[in-house]
């Protein structure tokens, strides 16, 4: 078995909108949809808006925002102890999870940070973030 094989099985049990957005995270892109007519966005993307009911487009996010929650890992499938994993708000409001560069110790929640996309050695496009001056 290929180091290939597990990521397959899992992006063909993924539904439409979340196999779009980690294609589009592998091509560079962070990306979720949008409602036009509600002017909201969904993350982690969906197909219809919750609200209106109305087909989403794609857009573009921000890379930049800032700490929203972080917490040190001790043990996890695709991390390693003692990674420092959380959650960062991005200007246009979304929240998305990743990996931080800085040690847990030079963290603060409401601190800048930026998302940095990094292959992982399975193929997997993954979020890092990196506090920003």
């Amino acid at each position: 078995m290929t180091s290939g094989t597990p990521l397959k099985y899992v992006l063909r049990e993924m539904g439409p909108a979340a196999r779009e957005f980690y294609r589009r995270l592998a091509e560079g892109s962070l990306s979720t949809t949008w409602c036009s007519s509600c002017d909201l966005p969904f993350f982690p993307p969906r197909e219809r808006c919750e609200r209106c009911g109305s087909v989403l487009s794609w857009r573009e996010l921000s890379r930049r925002g800032t700490v929203y929650a972080f917490t040190q890992q001790e043990r996890g499938l695709r991390f390693t102890a003692p990674d420092t994993i959380g959650i960062v708000e991005l200007d246009q409001g979304v929240r998305v999870f990743g990996v931080f560069e800085q040690q847990f110790d030079r963290l603060a929640i409401g601190a800048p940070a930026e998302v940095i996309l990094r292959s992982d050695d399975a193929g997997l496009t993954l979020l890092m973030f990196r506090l920003r001056q």
